[in-house]
């Protein structure tokens, strides 16, 4: 099963307009990095994970009450779902460069889509060993209809990799969201998007504990009025790593709820910037906007950078941000080690008290044990 006609138009076009964009170095690094491998560079051939028919068959609502696709095979069940939403609304593939080649290369991904009034109980597992570097998953949450989704993508490509996905909620739908990844390239880019109408309620809930050069693009655009997102995260930055954290919560519709929560450490080499943006768009009047930021320094070669952003452009609002960074305690550091603890056991013990108080507001307790075990690995993992 390939992919239709439209969508290799559609992809032949996202080539002819990256050339339009003004590049940066680390576009260029990416771009090129994929280029060099010509099976990506082949867009005539049959990509992505297939399904056959009878994958096909199970998949339909009517027997699972929900679909779970891959995504060429869903553009070929559902086309005017993907044509009319694939990267149109939450990540636009008309945006920027990166976005662009991100559609034209695409290698595969995952469709979901919860038709209207349905309730999914059990969370949906996004669990992908993927070879190639360009994923995309697209979700659509139909009206009314409630899903947990659990993401833990694994990107075993030595190329740069670019995990993309998409969040569409329609007006009363609810998602808690959850996502970690791990990724083998030395440069990696990651975006998860959404697009809430009315009434919806989406919470994210983000670890990001991979130890290579990651940027991302996490973002809600809160279109319908009452909507509400909140996005909770914790994070680690370790060895030489750079890591560039956007977070971005759009108060677009009146009476709209946008809270950003994120915790970050950073030791060695590291450098990890928080650049959190919330906007309140005319119109939102009784929009509510918050934003914290804080990030903990473990070293004096270690580099943190927390720049909260408020824009605001109506008047009847409630909106505020708080950032700050600062050292490890030197008092905490030095009564734990007066205790018998090494310097790096202590550090481990203020580590977790700092990042815990967050990821303990991760409300499936599996996933959040599951979570902290993650992050026992990431402290334990030794850099020079």
């Amino acid at each position: 099963m390939n992919a239709p006609d439209w969508l290799m138009k559609k992809r032949q076009l996202a080539v002819l307009l990256q050339e339009r964009f003004k590049s940066t170095p680390a576009t260029e690094k990416i771009i090129a990095a994929w280029l060099e491998n010509p099976s990506l560079a082949q867009l005539e051939q049959s990509v992505g994970e297939q399904a056959n028919a009878d994958q096909v068959k199970a998949a339909v609502p009517h027997t699972t009450g929900w679909v779970n696709l891959p995504l060429f095979a869903a553009a070929n069940v559902y086309p005017e779902l993907l044509q009319e939403n694939l990267m149109e609304k939450a990540i636009s593939w008309q945006d920027s460069q990166l976005n662009a080649m991100h559609l034209a290369l695409l290698n595969g991904g995952r469709f979901i889509y919860i038709p209207d009034g349905t309730i999914v109980k059990e969370p949906i597992e996004l669990t992908v060993d993927c070879p190639l570097p360009n994923y995309h998953n697209l979700v659509i949450v139909g009206a009314g209809a409630q899903a947990t989704i659990v993401e833990h993508q694994t990107a075993t490509s030595r190329q740069p990799a670019y995990f993309g996905t998409e969040l569409l909620l329609g007006d009363g739908a609810r998602v808690d969201y959850y996502q970690s990844n791990r990724f083998s390239a030395v440069q990696n880019h990651q975006a998860v998007r959404a697009y809430q109408a009315q009434h919806s309620v989406l919470n994210m809930y983000l670890a990001l504990f991979d130890e290579h050069d990651l940027t991302t693009d996490f973002y809600a655009n809160l279109d319908g009025q009452g909507g509400a997102a909140e996005i909770k995260m914790v994070t680690i930055a370790s060895g030489r790593q750079v890591q560039d954290v956007q977070t971005q919560i759009l108060n677009h519709g009146p009476h709209t709820v946008g809270n950003i929560i994120q915790n970050g450490v950073a030791k060695d080499k590291a450098v990890l910037n928080f650049h959190a943006v919330g906007k309140t768009e005319r119109g939102a009047y009784g929009a509510n906007s918050q934003q914290q930021s804080r990030i903990m320094t473990l070293s004096d070669e270690c580099k943190g950078e927390a720049d909260p952003v408020l824009l605001i452009e109506e008047n009847d609002v409630n909106a505020g941000h708080a950032a700050s960074i600062g050292k490890v305690d030197a008092d905490d550091l030095y009564y734990l080690e007066s205790r018998g603890l090494s310097e790096h056991d202590a550090q481990v013990l203020l580590t977790r008290g700092f990042l815990l108080p967050v990821l303990n507001q991760f409300p499936d307790q599996k996933l959040r044990e599951n979570l902290v075990d993650e992050l026992a690995q990431r402290l334990e993992e030794k850099h020079e």
